[in-house]
Formats: structure tokens, C-alpha cells, sequence
């Protein structure tokens, strides 16, 4: 008997070592760690159709993108022999590169600043007294929605206390704020707030299907108090780019246009604004879109020749730049890429890069790579960008 199991052992042992060394598997074993899709894996292969071995896509979510997914080939599919990613390819899109008005009306107000003021019992501070801080969003005041900086002074006219709701840092909390008369008797809590924002900047990419967009590349913060700003009734209208004011390597240079700020003469709604940019859908798309593209993968970026689709004259064009840094990411983050334009007319108009470019499509090879973000004072020509794929990730609905 024992020498039977031993005749079977060396058996099974030889059927499995001359499986693992059969030519399909040998190719599985020494094939890339990125593939172009399963199909890579398994259909050239008789062993892989007969059962030698299985591929298997990974069940931990953490391992998966939008472009990619984690993959094991099996032998037998009980016998691990390697991982792969497979890519299934990055969405096509429609580029964007036009300017657009950027309207963000704020869910309540936002404080932006606090002060003190002079009543008959000396100096107050109801809303330091409150625990109230810059960046604070108020959103009701004794159970009433606050709709706007008018709406929010009068409620606090109107009572000796002010029993509030607050959003900190996207947190919920309650105050209590006791108005105090100023030296002419009216009711002052001693808060700057603001309900509203707007500027320019420019759409990055669209999808035709649904019209979902991306724009923008960061996220529209408060300019007195640098935190972001929660829209709740934000939308674009379209731009006119009059000119563009150059840069002085102190300051950011500008494009200077003409938008409206009404909700009539919308386009889009912006519904999320993030650190990746914002995000909403197109009622109607740019008159002139310069076509379409497929989003590369970010590691697919390098140095060496690229385009950048921006409008400075009211026409989108592509200027030429070249993408000198590039940064390996295993995760989302703002900064991946860095550009320089190379273009003489870009850089006769405009310096480089300037405010109101941000969210410009950037190309390299026919596909989208990535958006410009940020701009070097000292080096206007230079700039930062965001990975197109991760903006996607973050900005577009998963398909």
C-alpha cells in the first residue's frame, strides 16, 4: 500500500511539474505585469481553453481602478502562479479646453471673518463668545434655512438668541449666539460671512452619453479663508476671454473675460467641488468642441512632446508644451505632472500658463493625460497637472 501511495505521488508530482513547465504556462509565467486585457491571458493559450490553468479577478476592491483590475492565473485554479493588472482601458471623452463662468452659491454662509465692536458695556464678540471660526458654514439660524448673507443678518436682527446649525470642516455642529447692540442700538454678532463665489476657468472633459463633465482640476476655495467651498446651488455659464494679463513673477497672471453670474443663462450645474476639481452635468455642450480622446492611464505619461488645449482668444487651440516631470502615484493625488509651454504665441499672449487656464485638456500621444492645475509665479511658463485618470476616477460616475 505504501508503496502504491508513493507510485502516486510520483505520479501526480511529474503530471503537475509538466504542467508547470508546459510552453502555455511558461508564457503566463514570463508575461509583463501589465496586460492589455484578460483575453491576453487566456485565449492565445490550448492549455488555458483545456483547463490547465484559471484567471481570477481579485475580490479585494482596494486593487481596483477604473481603468484597471487585479488579476491571478491558477494552476488547476488552486495553485497560485503569479498576479497581474489587466487593463480594460480608460473611457473616451470629449475634451473641453473653453472657458466657463464659474457661479458657487454656498449651502448657508460661510464666515470669513470675525471682529469685535464697540456697545455701552465696552467691546463684544458674540460670535467669538459663540466659539463661532473663520471658514464656519451656517446653515440655520432658530430652525430657518439661511439662503444668503441678507437672509442671515436678518434672522439675527430679529432675536435676542440665535440658536444655530454650523458645518466645520464638513462636520455638523450647534452654537448659541447671542446678538449685542452696537452704540446705536442695532443687533450685531460680529461675523463677515459670504454666500457666494465666482470666476473663471476652463471645462476639462465632458461625457456626450450623459453629459456628466469635469472642470477645473482643484477646487474652488474662499479667497479670505482658503477652505472649500460646499455648493448648493452652483452652475456654469459660458465665458468670453477679452484678454490675458501676464504674470509679473510676483503675482499669477489672469485671463480676463465676461460671464454671467444668472441661473437662467446656465449650462451646467456644478454639483461637487473637490480637490480634483468640480463636477456637475452639461445641459448643453460647447459649441465647439476640438473632438474627442481616450484618457491614458497615468503611468503612461513621460517626458517629451505634449499639447495643451486652452482659450485665450475665444477659439480653443492647441499650443505646444512639453511635460517635463512626471510622478509615479499608486493613488490619486492633485500634482502628478509637470509642463512647460513651449508655444511662442501661448507665450506672447499670456506668459504660460495663467489664471483661468486651470482644467485645460493637456495631451500626449492622442490621448488625454492630464489638466493643468497650477502655475509657477517665478516661472509662468511652468506648471503643475493633474492625472486625467484620476480626475476621472474621482469626478465622473462609475460606469
Amino acid at each position: 500500500m505504501k508503496r502504491f501511495l508513493r507510485a502516486l505521488s510520483a505520479v501526480l508530482t511529474a503530471i503537475v511539474l509538466g504542467w508547470y513547465c508546459a510552453p502555455s504556462v511558461y508564457r503566463v509565467l514570463h508575461l509583463p505585469g501589465t496586460v492589455a486585457s484578460e483575453a491576453q491571458l487566456t485565449a492565445p493559450t490550448l492549455f488555458a481553453r483545456s483547463g490547465a490553468y484559471s484567471v481570477r479577478e481579485s475580490g479585494d476592491e482596494r486593487l481596483h481602478s477604473r481603468s484597471s483590475v487585479i488579476c491571478t492565473a491558477s494552476l488547476f485554479g488552486m495553485l497560485p502562479l503569479r498576479s497581474f493588472t489587466v487593463e480594460n482601458g480608460l473611457p473616451e471623452v470629449c475634451l473641453g479646453g473653453s472657458a466657463v463662468g464659474i457661479v458657487l452659491q454656498t449651502n448657508g454662509v460661510q464666515i470669513v471673518g470675525i471682529e469685535s465692536f464697540d456697545t455701552v458695556s465696552g467691546k463684544a464678540s458674540p460670535a467669538a463668545d459663540a466659539g463661532l471660526a473663520e471658514g464656519d458654514m451656517i446653515c440655520t439660524v432658530n430652525g430657518t434655512r439661511v439662503t444668503d448673507a441678507a437672509s442671515f443678518a436678518a434672522l439675527c436682527r430679529a432675536s435676542g438668541r440665535c440658536e444655530l446649525s454650523c458645518l466645520r470642516d464638513g462636520k455638523p455642529f450647534a452654537a448659541t449666539l447671542i446678538p449685542a447692540k452696537d452704540l446705536d442700538g442695532t443687533r450685531r454678532v460680529g461675523v463677515w460671512v459670504r454666500d457666494s463665489t465666482s470666476g473663471i476657468g476652463t471645462l476639462s472633459f465632458y461625457e456626450e452619453a450623459t453629459g456628466a463633465y469635469a472642470a477645473l482640476g482643484h477646487g474652488v476655495t474662499d479667497v479670505d479663508t482658503g477652505k472649500m467651498l460646499s455648493p448648493a446651488r452652483g452652475f456654469l455659464t459660458a465665458a468670453t476671454v477679452l484678454y490675458a494679463r501676464k504674470g509679473d513673477g510676483s503675482t499669477a497672471g489672469e485671463l480676463i473675460g465676461n460671464f454671467s453670474t444668472e441661473r437662467s443663462d446656465a449650462i451646467a450645474t456644478v454639483e461637487r467641488n473637490t480637490t480634483f476639481g468640480i463636477a456637475g452635468v452639461l445641459s448643453e455642450p460647447p459649441l465647439l468642441s476640438p473632438g474627442s480622446a481616450q484618457i491614458a492611464p497615468a503611468a503612461a505619461a513621460h517626458t517629451g512632446d505634449a499639447s495643451v488645449l486652452t482659450a485665450v482668444d475665444g477659439v480653443v487651440r492647441a499650443y505646444s508644451a512639453r511635460v517635463i516631470r512626471t510622478d509615479v502615484q499608486s493613488a490619486p493625488e492633485t500634482r502628478g505632472m509637470m509642463i512647460e509651454i513651449t508655444d511662442p504665441v501661448l507665450l506672447e499672449r499670456t506668459g504660460g500658463i495663467v489664471q483661468g487656464m486651470s482644467g485645460s485638456p493637456v495631451l500626449q500621444d492622442g490621448k488625454l493625460i492630464g489638466v493643468v492645475t497650477h502655475v509657477f509665479l517665478n516661472r509662468p511658463a511652468r506648471g503643475y497637472c493633474l492625472y486625467a485618470e484620476w480626475m476621472a476616477d474621482e469626478l465622473l460616475p462609475a460606469s
